[in-house]
């Protein structure tokens, strides 16, 4: 069995922590061929390949068909190069998780919008006026690129803000996402990851200073989901898997759901210790299923 794992460069990720690098090293454990490629190693010449690297540092051109799974790891924003390899991955004819016509169909922020019922109150707008009005309405907000990921390009706004909607929005000409603050973010974000339609770990991230929460700027605390998280999740679960998205991490802020991550969701080796599992092999032998 052979898989490739498409991501950034080997060399800027963190062993330590990162979830791409503990599948990788558990997929081999287990006796998986794995390459590694960048977006930028993608090419098409009578069809979809790859200059793949090898376990041994060994690179080579390879046909992207002949693997038996492609995951899908490199980290937003979701910019026209991200665009045009999804492209080129739906042309292998392999599994790509998660699913390349999903990664190019669902942007992190509005992937959620159809669950609004679970959501603070919410608007994605390019107009200034209508942004000034939601706010007017709901009090301090926060207000988030919509190619922004691990929290960055994420403000307090107020409705006199105008420099910060003018940012934002491009002075009107693109749309940004505004939601009512929650104050419960300063007790934590909460990362829920799934396998498939199943709820597999959470951690609550506790924002070391200010209002970012992330693996990164945040302690990981042990977690449990509440009533309204599990009925959310029952929900989404079944979508996501329609919609051949495997591995997603959703955030929750006091049983509000924020975001559904699907591009590069991480957290497996933080859940893991709090927890005690090994979620790196979890996510294999899922994957060995899907690809059975």
């Amino acid at each position: 069995m052979a898989w490739l794992v498409v991501l950034d460069p080997i060399d800027g990720l963190k062993p330590k922590t990162d979830t791409s690098l503990a599948v990788i090293n558990e997929a081999r454990r287990q006796g998986i061929e794995v390459d590694t490629a960048t977006i930028e190693d993608l090419f098409f010449e009578l069809q979809a390949a790859v200059m793949a690297t090898d376990g041994n540092n060994v690179r080579q051109k390879k046909v992207l068909g002949d693997y038996q799974l492609i995951f899908m790891r490199k980290e937003p924003p979701y910019d026209l190069a991200f665009h045009y390899a999804t492209h080129l991955l739906s042309l292998s004819g392999t599994l790509v998780v998660n699913s390349a016509s999903a990664l190019r169909d669902y942007n992190e922020k509005l992937i959620a919008l159809p669950f609004g019922k679970y959501m603070p109150p919410t608007m994605v707008s390019s107009d200034p006026a209508l942004i000034k009005d939601f706010i007017e309405r709901h009090g301090l907000c926060v207000i988030k690129s919509l190619d922004s990921f691990q929290g960055k390009s994420v403000q307090k706004i107020e409705k006199d803000d105008d420099e910060a909607m003018g940012a934002f929005t491009d002075h009107g000409s693109k749309p940004a996402m505004v939601q009512q603050f929650q104050e419960r973010v300063y007790d934590g974000d909460k990362r829920v990851l799934m396998l498939g339609d199943r709820f597999i770990g959470a951690a609550m991230r506790k924002p070391k200073s200010g209002y970012h929460a992330n693996f990164a700027s945040s302690e990981a605390l042990l977690t449990v989901l509440t009533p309204k998280e599990q009925a959310a999740i029952d929900e989404i679960g079944p979508w996501l898997l329609n919609q051949g998205i495997h591995f997603t991490g959703l955030d929750f802020i006091g049983e509000q759901l924020t975001e559904i991550n699907i591009t590069c969701p991480t957290g497996i080796i933080q859940i893991g210790e709090l927890e005690g599992r090994d979620l790196a092999r979890e996510i294999v032998d899922y994957f060995k299923q899907l690809c059975q």
